[in-house]
């Protein structure tokens, strides 16, 4: 198991998305791909370019193992060792290690030293046991994380020996004793390589940090947007995962190294490997509750989370080696466990779904996890002791962790994007929902004023006509009375059946050309009772196209309006002529105008209002839908009915395109 190091943090968990189509599913991923291929090869070939050049001076490797960590460099001298390659691999012990390095000659001529690099950083104490080197001073040196950075004998984020650059190999020794796993992997270069290889690692590590960062603010931007839980998460263990790596690497050592004492920095390091662990089985366990979560999965999520506050616990109380130890357990078992509940969730059925959630199939889920387990494998045994070890069990995790950084960071986008889709359907559909409802009011409300308004106008005139039925001698007034009561009634039902015909349904014009002139001619001759109150002005031979059915309508409600609502004293003056629009187009304006009788003035902000009726207009029978219907006809004929007044005048005037 990875000592100081954390490898949920990188079970960076798959959201993929199918998006809308506008952007076929398969788009994201073939883009995926190619970021991941860009990625890898990057860090590879940084990888390659910061190792190529240099020669390891190391010709054999070997270990012993000192359960009593007692033994003197003499008895671990002479003791047998057992050969080994790459990194060595034995996982979290008490024991101390021993290592014996057998160094190749180096001819004078091309270094008088050798620098030995102790990789990784997170390794508590490692001492140098150099025999060439027994008469001096220096026979016994010791570095590591427990130690200050300045101590490094060769400046490096990584722990360095010099040693004298012999013309014959010889041997080394050196003697390893820490908390965490025990993961040890020893380079012999010259000054020269050395250089050349820090070189390229510091760029390989700034370019680890930098996708890092990268993809903590791509994340952090999509939840500034949405606020979304998940990426609320993901961005906060991002941070902490950010400090881990960069402590992983050893920047801590640099920039703590006048503020915190390397215990203090090494308790620091192991504080962010806890609490990486810690943040990431929450992450997943949020992440998974997007979907039907069987009960027991919540228990067993609730469990690693007390787990990992045991190890946190351990770690505050001094038992560091238990707490590394439990920690690193955990990061085994939540492996496991989470492809277990993973397998076991469901998709939520349509109605249980949140408006504004998107779940991947469960199928994507489960063959992520399974590919994150099948590539950390690498990493986790050789770090439990039971694979050998290779520079991926140091740099795997960091390397996986990147890939699957960039894999969650660019679902995570996409599934905000996707999120902010379905809340913007759900907007419209709620925005769709309230102007149904308002119009469902509205109508409602039209009914209530309607019949309102039909209990009360027909209230008088029903009387009237009850009252002559009740005659038992009707006479040539009473018929009169009856007459009048029952065209109010015909007028009262027509401008109702005319406004729910052609304003409050599809109503389709019927265009003609027609002599304006002569028709309104004809409709003032109609009106052979009130004809001599008329003083009309038309300007003869006036043409236009439009429906002659809405004229009618609109001119009979005005003329009909001032004879009502007029004084009955003075003239009705109708004036027709022809005069431009506003615009500068050609038209025709129809003028009716009357002084003001009982009724009074009209308001003008409520005179084309459904069903208003000024409070003295009420004692006369009317709908107050005649002005509303003659100026929704009008907008729909493309002219414009307004209202204009003077001194003495009450004036209406529709104009009409020719």
């Amino acid at each position: 198991m990875l000592p100081k190091m954390t490898l949920l943090p990188f079970l960076l968990e798959p959201q993929t998305r199918n998006l809308k189509e506008n952007m076929p599913c398969h788009r994201p991923v073939s883009l995926l791909r190619q970021s991941l291929g860009w990625v890898v090869s990057l860090l590879l070939s940084l990888l390659v370019q910061a190792t190529a050049l240099a020669q390891d001076r190391i010709l054999e490797k070997a270990y012993w193992t000192d359960t009593t960590g007692t033994a003197s460099f003499e008895q671990a001298r002479m003791a047998s060792y057992t050969p080994y390659t790459g990194v060595l691999s034995k996982g979290f012990s008490n024991n101390v290690q021993w290592v014996r390095l057998k160094i190749d000659g180096v001819p004078a001529q091309e270094a008088s030293t050798l620098v030995l690099r102790i990789r990784p950083v997170y390794l508590d104490r490692i001492s140098l046991f150099d025999p060439a080197q027994s008469t001096l001073s220096s026979a016994l040196r010791v570095t590591g994380d427990l130690t200050t950075w300045r101590s490094n004998e060769f400046e490096s984020l990584h722990h360095t020996f010099q040693i004298p650059a012999l013309a014959a190999p010889r041997e080394v020794w050196l003697r390893l004793t820490t908390n965490s796993t025990q993961l040890l992997h020893v380079e012999a270069l010259t000054p020269r390589d050395m250089l050349h290889e820090e070189h390229g690692l510091w760029l390989l590590y700034s370019a680890m940090l930098a996708l890092i960062l990268t993809f903590l603010t791509w994340v952090f931007l999509a939840w500034l947007g949405d606020r979304d839980p998940v990426n609320g998460i993901f961005v906060l263990r991002q941070i902490v995962l950010l400090l881990y790596t960069a402590s992983y690497l050893g920047y801590h050592r640099i920039l703590m190294a006048g503020l915190l004492e390397p215990p203090a920095q090494d308790f620091f390091y192991n504080t962010l490997v806890v609490l990486t662990t810690a943040l990431s089985v929450f992450f997943e366990y949020r992440f998974l509750r997007e979907y039907v979560m069987p009960m027991w999965g919540r228990w067993l999520f609730r469990a690693l989370l007390l787990v990992s506050g045991v190890a946190m616990s351990l770690l505050i109380m001094g038992v560091t080696r238990q707490a590394l130890s439990l920690n690193m357990l955990l990061n085994a078992l939540g492996l496991v466990s989470i492809l277990v509940v993973a397998c076991r969730v469901r998709l939520p059925k349509p109605d249980q779904a949140q408006a504004d959630s998107y779940q991947l199939p469960k199928s994507a889920v489960v063959s992520y996890y399974l590919l994150i387990i099948a590539v950390l494998a690498l990493s986790i045994l050789p770090s439990l002791g039971l694979l050998q070890g290779t520079m991926l069990s140091i740099y795997g995790v960091l390397l996986y962790g990147l890939i699957s950084g960039l894999f969650m960071t660019t679902l995570l986008i996409v599934r905000s994007r996707q999120i902010e889709s379905i809340r913007i359907a759900v907007a419209n559909s709620l925005f769709l929902s309230r102007e149904q409802l308002a119009i469902e009011q509205k109508r409602r409300q039209d009914q209530t004023q309607l019949l309102s308004m039909l209990m009360h106008e027909l209230k008088t005139p029903l009387a009237v006509i009850d009252m002559a039925v009740s005659t038992r001698s009707p006479d040539a007034r009473t018929s009169d009375y009856v007459n009048r009561a029952v065209n109010n009634i015909k007028g009262i039902l027509d401008r109702c059946i005319q406004t729910d015909r052609m304003v409050e349904r599809e109503f389709k014009l019927q265009s003609q050309t027609l002599d304006l002139s002569s028709q309104l001619q004809q409709w003032l001759q109609d009106r052979h009772d009130k004809h001599e109150r008329i003083t009309s002005s038309i300007v003869p031979g006036l043409v236009l196209c439009s429906d002659l059915q809405c004229l009618q309508i609109i001119a009979n409600n005005l003329i009909d309006n001032a004879f009502k609502h007029g004084d009955a004293q003075a003239k009705v003056q109708v004036s027709l002529s022809a005069q431009p629009g506003d615009d500068g187009r050609p038209g025709l304006l129809l003028s009716v105008s009357n002084c003001p009788g009982p009724s009074g003035w009209p308001d003008a902000d409520k005179l084309f209002a459904k069903y208003y009726r000024s409070t003295s207009a009420q004692r006369q029978s009317g709908t107050g839908l005649g002005l509303y219907l003659s100026h929704k006809l009008a907008a729909q004929l493309g002219g414009e009915l307004r209202y204009q007044h003077d001194a003495q005048h009450i004036r209406f005037e529709l104009w009409l395109p020719t």
